[in-house]
């Protein structure tokens, strides 16, 4: 099983006050094709939030395949890739609110040191891009292309058993 996380909270003070809020997290399970490799299935979800004179939100939550491999001395390291096959999102701009509906994908490279048997916890660098391809607006569905990406970091926990 992996856990990931992140939170990221930002405030500009301007002519005008901006803020804004990011967060990420993932829930994987696993299973060891040998003791390098591991398939799974993911579920995560992003949110992002951005407050000025208008307020716009971001709000996903994807699943799908999982891949990992783990590697180095200990595999200290490991790649993980997940193609998410369903990715639903809900965006607002003013008051305005959307349903989108789409695929995505994240990579992550992280940096896990053992720290009891079968338990590693520790860093890693991620990469999200969403596309969407239908969008919802009160019931009525059209095809309409829009995107998300986002690099970030994460805390990662994993248990083998």
């Amino acid at each position: 099983m992996e856990l990931g996380g992140t939170y990221l909270s930002d405030s500009l003070n301007a002519s005008t006050t901006t803020t804004s809020s990011q967060n990420f997290y993932n829930v994987g399970v696993l299973f060891n094709w040998n003791k390098k490799v591991w398939a799974g299935w993911s579920y995560l979800g992003v949110n992002s939030s951005e407050v000025a004179t208008e307020t716009k939100t971001f709000a996903t939550q994807d699943t799908g395949p999982m891949l990992k491999w783990q590697f180095g001395r200990d595999e200290l390291y490991s790649l993980t890739g997940v193609f998410n096959i369903l990715s639903q999102a809900t965006y607002s701009n003013a008051g305005s609110s959307e349903k989108w509906t789409g695929t995505s994908m994240w990579v992550s490279f992280g940096v896990m040191p053992e720290l009891s048997d079968g338990f590693h916890i520790g860093v890693a660098l991620n990469y999200y891009a969403a596309s969407y391809t239908k969008k919802s607006v009160s019931g009525t569905e059209t095809t309409e292309s829009n995107s998300k990406t986002w690099i970030f970091p994460t805390f990662l926990a994993t248990k083998s058993w």
